[in-house]
């Protein structure tokens, strides 16, 4: 068994620096991501959505080829920690994850804005005006660390239905104060809910965030997965295609 590492490891490497293209030694673990996450993931998106295509082609760079299935993202999360699946995407570092998971470089950085329900007299400023509000964020969604905290302590209130859909209602109808989630996202959910006289968005956005593949730390030689994963990204960037990418799936966007 520490021989056949070894060898994946070898194999890894190489990938990396772009002295073999051939399958995996072990490709028999799929990627796992979710639904109603456009224009990022999603089965009904072009490519699976824009993550989804920059996931697979990064892998491609590099001549190491998974499938993606999607599925309820707590779902997915848990079946990589149990090794049922090789990793998942795209999702933001925390402390929390980062026990568990190692991160990829981010795929795609992005602003996560604060949207709010016209029905609460709720501004933002600073995280401290989250306090003593109702916050929404679906399972296996997560709160920034300030925000968690928060929410640990009781300072704030989380609701957590299974998907954004259920969170979009939720602040258009005044159930709760605000939901956070990336623009793009964000306005693509509100602009399918029908909603947009229902929600308004913060002026300042909540943070700058990274989207990124993980993996769990006790699957063998993650750590060079995750390397020649990193370094097929990196060629996808330098070779124009990431631009394309990403023109192509946020020039669909509402």
């Amino acid at each position: 068994m520490a021989g056949r590492r070894c060898l994946l490891a070898l194999f890894l490497l190489l990938a990396a620096l772009g002295t073999v293209r051939a399958a995996p030694l072990d490709s028999t673990l799929d990627l796992v991501t979710g639904n109603d996450f456009a224009p990022f993931t999603g089965e009904d998106l072009p490519q699976g959505g824009l993550l989804t295509e920059i996931v697979r082609r990064a892998f491609d760079e590099v001549g190491l080829h998974y499938e993606v299935r999607f599925m309820p993202w707590r779902r997915g999360y848990d079946g990589v920690l149990a090794g049922k699946f090789l990793g998942t995407f795209p999702y933001v570092r925390t402390p929390d994850r980062e026990k568990e998971m190692l991160f990829s470089d981010p795929l795609l950085e992005v602003r996560q804005l604060v949207y709010l329900s016209v029905h609460s007299s709720m501004e933002f400023r600073t995280p401290e005006d989250f306090r003593g509000r109702a916050v929404c964020a679906p399972v296996g969604y997560a709160l920034p660390p300030d925000l968690a905290e928060l929410a640990a302590s009781g300072g704030l209130t989380r609701e957590s239905p299974a998907d954004l859909p259920a969170c979009v209602r939720m602040v258009a109808s005044g159930r709760v104060d605000a939901f956070l989630i990336d623009e793009f996202t964000g306005q693509r959910a509100v602009a399918k809910a029908m909603v947009e006289d229902e929600i308004r968005i913060a002026p300042l956005p909540y943070a700058r965030a990274g989207q990124h593949l993980i993996l769990a730390r006790a699957t063998p030689e993650a750590a060079a997965i995750l390397a020649a994963f990193n370094a097929g990204l990196k060629k996808l960037k330098a070779g124009g295609a990431m631009e394309e990418i990403l023109r192509r799936h946020l020039s669909e966007a509402p």
